[in-house]
């Protein structure tokens, strides 16, 4: 078993065959619940509700990419990319978001967190009322640009010399 951390509020967990075969598991057949049994005790953490999960079952392997999130995320709308830059430097580098474009606009899904800041976003974008489950259509129809850490990883890539101030 193999664990990687993907940014901070990421990671992947590689099972390979003989530890499959261990936990008498099925690549092909394992379901989201069984795979988040299986990550709170690779993980030994008693809650993964937090956690979203996407399954990648080989032959005789499994891949499964955990995200952590906390709670229902908000969406914001943003015309162009320099405007999402700077509504990206006013959150802290550590809060959960993901930014797609879609149809001609970004969107950028923030899980609001203690110290989050996220009410700055409104000066840069609009904010987009939507339910939670409007993140798993973006997932499947617009292109993904960052996906669970986009506040810290586009920052710190287009905005290198911020990056290096930030807490």
């Amino acid at each position: 078993m193999d664990i990687q951390a993907i940014g901070s509020r990421a990671f992947t967990v590689y099972i390979g065959e003989p530890e499959l075969q261990k936990r008498h598991i099925e690549p092909r057949s394992i379901t989201v619940s069984a795979a988040k049994e299986l990550v709170r005790g690779v993980l030994d953490c008693p809650d993964t509700g937090t956690v979203s999960l996407e399954l990648y079952p080989g032959r005789h392997e499994l891949l499964i990419f955990v995200r952590r999130s906390a709670g229902e995320p908000e969406f914001y709308e943003f015309s162009d990319f320099e405007a999402v830059l700077r509504a990206l430097s006013s959150l802290s580098r550590d809060t959960a978001s993901s930014l797609f474009y879609y149809n001609g606009t970004y969107i950028l899904a923030v899980w609001p967190g203690e110290g989050a800041r996220i009410q700055a976003l409104c000066e840069f974008g609009t904010a987009a009322a939507r339910p939670g489950a409007y993140l798993l259509h973006l997932r499947e129809h617009a292109r993904v640009i960052a996906d669970g850490d986009a506040a810290e990883a586009l920052t710190r890539f287009f905005q290198p010399e911020q990056a290096e101030k930030a807490p």
